[in-house]
């Protein structure tokens, strides 16, 4: 299904703290990969021998494109700039966050559950970094290039053009393929739903990039995580569905009467794993959504930070 000259180095695993998979690009100067996974050494080790499959070495990759700077997806540069200098490629928002990787906090609101009072591991001071630390590290790098946003991207033989999808990342992009319709959607669309928080474009960002998407003339849909699928449409209209579920799950919750945010929180992500990150970044979407089409009301610290539907909204 993709077209000659391009392959798809996948992960066994498709759940987190599954590696990203990653797209080789052959041309007559070498290769190019698109995005590189997480930066644990055997992920980087199964890299190199699915260059070494196409007769390649590491060396013989002059570009790296990241699709956003998260740890699955760009964690392997701390070993790949260790035996090679590519060209690296990232969308302009995306670019301080790969150099200074601490940024991080900011846009996954690590702070944002403290504000309401959810803090089931006690932490004095969240640290995203530290949470992947162990399950999937990251690195920094410094673009040497910058993706323009709505451009197009010229790799070997094929010219991607690129598609913001924000709201798991704000410079999160995916690359479409005319020629062969091959639509690459990082995270925005795979075998599961990623995460997504305010500060990273929030589930209106979400929803905006799933309808970009959904409006090119795509063949198949290549994710970040899980299988190659020749119903794009499918896929696209299965990740919006499966968002829009989780709203009817919150206005459900809310049918009763009002409740507070950390209660709320509790009853949408019953999964303790989940009830400080990204748990209540994903329900702030949300609510923020809800509250600009006038269905809830969320009060502040003074009202117990009480969240409400509006009368004949539910």
């Amino acid at each position: 299904m993709l077209p000659d000259g391009i392959y798809l180095h996948r992960d066994e695993e498709a759940i987190w703290p599954a590696s990203a998979n990653a797209l080789l690009v052959r041309d007559p100067d070498g290769a190019v990969l698109v995005d590189v996974g997480c930066g644990k050494e055997e992920v980087y080790l199964r890299l190199k021998d699915f260059l070494a499959s196409h007769g390649l070495e590491i060396g013989d990759v002059h570009t790296v494109v990241l699709t956003h700077a998260h740890p699955d997806h760009m964690g392997a540069m701390r070993y790949l700039l260790e035996e090679t200098r590519p060209r690296v490629l990232l969308h302009p928002v995306e670019a301080p966050l790969a150099a200074e990787p601490s940024r991080l906090n900011h846009t996954f609101d690590m702070a944002l559950p403290l504000r309401y009072g959810i803090n089931p591991f006690n932490l004095e001071k969240p640290d995203i970094l530290e949470y992947f630390s162990n399950l999937c590290p990251m690195a920094s790098a410094d673009a040497t290039h910058i993706i323009e946003p709505d451009g197009e991207l010229e790799l070997g033989r094929f010219r991607f053009k690129v598609v913001v999808t924000p709201g798991h990342a704000n410079g999160l992009v995916s690359l479409f393929e005319p020629e062969s319709g091959m639509l690459f959607t990082a995270d925005a669309v795979g075998d599961v739903v990623a995460w997504y928080s305010p500060s990273s474009g929030g589930l209106t960002g979400f929803l905006e990039g799933l309808d970009r998407l959904a409006g090119l003339p795509a063949a198949f849909l290549v994710p970040s995580h899980g299988e190659i699928s020749g119903s794009p449409s499918r896929e696209i209209a299965r990740t919006r569905e499966r968002l829009l579920r989780r709203e009817k799950k919150i206005l459900g919750e809310l049918a009763a009467g009002p409740v507070s945010f950390q209660e709320l929180a509790s009853r949408v992500f019953r999964n303790p794993m989940i009830a400080f990150f990204p748990g209540p970044q994903i329900l702030r979407c949300h609510l923020d959504k809800l509250e600009a089409e006038g269905r809830v009301r969320c009060r502040g610290e003074e009202e117990g930070w009480l969240v409400e539907a509006l009368q004949g909204v539910v």
